[in-house]
C-alpha cells in the first residue's frame, strides 16, 4: 500500500461539489477494504499494479487549489477501437483517486471549441441585428442551451476521456447536432419548423449525454449510482422539451425558462455533497479542478475572442486612421483588459479554490461564468456594430422612424455594449471573491475584497453611461477608459508589497 499525502492537486468531485465533503472528512480506508471494494475495480489490477506512488514532482500543486488527501491511479491500457470506461477521478471514503499528471485541454475539446466560435458569433449577431428586448430575450434563451451542452461535453471528457473510437464518434455526432441547432434557430418563436429544428437537437444532445453515462455506468463501479440518477433526470427534462415546439410564443418562453432551470437543478442534484450523504455514497464523482479551470478560461478567451473579430475582420474600421479606428483601439483595450482581469482571478497568490471550498460557492462559480460568457459576447457583437457605423449620434429606432430613414436602434445597441460589460464586471466580482484567501494580511496593500470590489461599482457606472446618449466615440472612449484604470489599480494591488518596494525582486521572493 503506497502512502497517502495531503495535496491541493487538482481534483474535485461532483463537478465541484462533493468535493468539500471529501476535503472535511475524516474518515480513512484501510488496505482491506480498498483491495476488497475499491480501486482494483477501475481497471481489474491488483492493488499493488493499480495505486501509484504519489511524486514530489508535483509539490506545486499543494499551495493551488486547497489540502486534500489523494492517491493517484493507474488507467487502463490503451486500445486501438475501444478501451474501458473508467473513471479518470473520483473519491472513496474521503479520499481522493486520480490518474496522475497534470491535464489540459483535449484535442476534441479544441476542434469543439471551434464550433462554438461560430454559435456564440452567429447568436450575438441575431440580437444586435435586432436590437430590442425581444432580441435580448431570444438571444438569452439559445444562449442558455448552447452552454448546457458544451458544459455536457466538458464534464463528460474530465471525468471519462479516453480518446477511442466511442468518444470520437460521440462527439462527431454533437457537433453535427449542433451544426443544425446554429442554423435553425432565426424562426424558433414564430415557426414550429424552426422551433422543431432547434429544440430538437438540444434534445438529442442531451438524450445522447444520458446513454453515454448509462453505457459507462456497466464499466464504472464507482460513479454507477449518480450516473444513472443523472441519466434518469435528463430522460425526464428532455421529454419536457417536446411541447415547447406546438405552444405559442409566450407560453414557449415561460415553459422554455422553466425547464432550462429544472435542468440545472437536476445537475447540481447528484451532484451535491448532500445527494452523497443521503445515499450514504462511500464513492462518488470527482472533478480534474485544472483541466475544469482551464475549460472554463478557454470559452471566455473565445468569448473576448468576439472583440478581435469585430475589429479584424472585413476591414470594419476602413483605412488609416479615422473614428472608427479609433472605436476599434477603444474595443482592444476593453478586450485586453477583461482578458488580463479575468485571469487575475482573485488576485491571491495562494487559496482555496471556490470549489474546495464550499458546495455553495462551487455551484456559484460553475454558474457565475454563464452570464459572464453571455454577456461578454453581446458586448463584443454591439461594440462591432457601434464601432463600423458612419454615423456617432445615439438615437432611437423610433426618432430613426420619425427621419424616414432605416437603421438599427443605436440606443438599444449601447445598452447591449454598455449592459454586457457591466454584467462581466460584476460577474468577475462574484468569480473573484468565491475563493478563500490565504495570504498573510501584509503582504498586499489591500484585503482581498477591496482590491475586486471596484469592478462592481465600475460596471454600474458603465451601465448607467447608456443613459447620457453620448457621441459613440466619447461612449465607447470613457467605458475603455474606466476598465483601463480598473485593470492598472489591480495590477497594482494584487503586486505583492515587497516586491512593490523592490521592483528587482522575482516574484517568487516576494511571497
Amino acid at each position: 500500500m503506497s502512502k497517502r499525502s495531503k495535496s491541493s492537486d487538482d481534483d474535485t468531485s461532483g463537478d465541484g461539489f462533493n468535493d468539500v465533503l471529501g476535503a472535511n472528512q475524516d474518515e480513512t480506508v484501510s488496505d482491506d477494504q480498498e483491495q476488497n471494494g475499491g480501486v482494483e475495480e477501475v481497471v481489474a489490477l491488483p492493488m499493488g499494479d493499480d495505486v501509484l506512488t504519489d511524486s514530489e514532482d508535483d509539490a506545486s500543486f499543494i499551495h493551488r487549489y486547497g489540502e486534500i488527501q489523494f492517491q493517484y491511479i493507474r488507467k487502463p491500457k490503451d486500445r486501438v477501437w475501444f478501451i474501458k470506461p473508467h473513471a479518470l477521478n473520483y473519491f472513496r471514503d474521503g479520499v481522493l483517486y486520480r490518474t496522475k499528471g497534470e491535464r489540459s485541454s483535449e484535442k476534441l475539446e479544441l476542434f469543439l471549441d471551434l464550433m462554438y466560435v461560430g454559435i456564440i458569433a452567429n447568436l450575438a449577431g441575431a440580437a444586435t441585428e435586432e436590437a430590442s428586448g425581444a432580441a435580448l430575450l431570444k438571444y438569452i434563451m439559445l444562449f442558455i442551451p448552447a452552454y448546457m451542452v458544451w458544459s455536457d461535453v466538458k464534464d463528460a471528457t474530465n471525468y471519462y476521456y479516453n480518446e477511442d473510437l466511442s468518444q470520437k464518434t460521440y462527439m462527431f455526432w454533437i457537433l453535427c447536432l449542433l451544426t443544425l441547432f446554429a442554423n435553425s434557430h432565426y424562426d424558433i418563436t414564430t415557426d414550429r419548423n424552426g422551433a422543431a429544428y432547434t429544440i430538437a437537437p438540444y434534445i438529442l444532445c442531451r438524450l445522447s449525454l444520458a446513454v453515454f453515462l448509462l453505457f459507462y455506468s456497466f464499466f464504472i463501479p464507482e460513479l454507477r449510482f449518480q450516473q444513472r440518477v443523472y441519466a434518469s433526470l435528463i430522460f425526464i427534462t428532455c421529454c419536457l422539451w417536446i411541447p415547447v415546439i406546438f405552444i405559442p410564443t409566450r407560453a414557449k418562453i415561460g415553459l422554455g425558462f422553466t425547464i432550462m432551470s429544472i435542468e440545472n437543478l437536476s445537475f447540481v442534484i447528484p451532484h451535491h455533497p448532500w445527494f452523497k450523504k443521503k445515499f450514504k455514497l462511500r464513492t462518488s464523482t470527482a472533478l480534474n479542478i485544472e483541466h475544469e479551470v482551464e475549460r472554463y478560461g478557454t470559452f471566455v478567451t473565445i468569448a473576448i475572442g468576439e472583440f478581435l473579430m469585430k475589429i479584424g475582420s472585413d476591414g470594419a474600421l476602413g483605412v488609416g486612421f479615422s473614428l472608427k479606428f479609433l472605436r476599434g483601439i477603444f474595443l482592444l483595450v476593453i478586450a485586453y483588459a477583461l482578458f488580463w482581469l479575468y485571469n487575475y482571478g482573485s488576485t491571491t497568490k495562494k487559496a482555496v479554490h471556490a470549489f474546495r471550498r464550499s458546495g455553495l460557492t462551487a455551484c456559484l462559480f460553475i454558474y457565475g461564468h454563464l452570464p459572464l460568457i453571455a454577456s461578454i459576447v453581446l458586448a463584443a457583437d454591439a461594440g462591432g456594430e457601434l464601432t463600423a457605423m458612419e454615423n456617432t449620434r445615439i438615437v432611437t429606432s423610433e426618432e430613426v422612424a420619425i427621419g424616414g430613414e432605416e437603421g438599427p436602434n443605436m440606443y438599444a445597441l449601447t445598452f447591449f455594449f454598455s449592459g454586457g460589460l457591466g454584467v462581466a464586471l460584476a460577474s468577475l466580482f462574484l468569480l473573484g471573491i468565491l475563493d478563500t484567501d490565504l495570504d498573510p494580511p501584509e503582504m498586499h496593500l489591500i484585503s482581498r475584497f477591496w482590491r475586486v470590489f471596484w469592478r462592481l461599482p465600475i460596471g454600474i457606472i458603465i451601465i448607467m453611461l447608456s443613459f447620457a446618449k453620448l457621441n459613440t466615440t466619447l461612449f465607447m472612449g470613457i467605458i475603455a477608459a474606466l476598465i483601463f484604470v480598473l485593470l492598472v489599480f489591480e495590477s497594482v494591488v494584487s503586486t505583492p508589497v515587497d516586491c512593490l518596494r523592490n521592483p528587482g525582486k522575482q516574484i517568487v521572493e516576494c511571497e
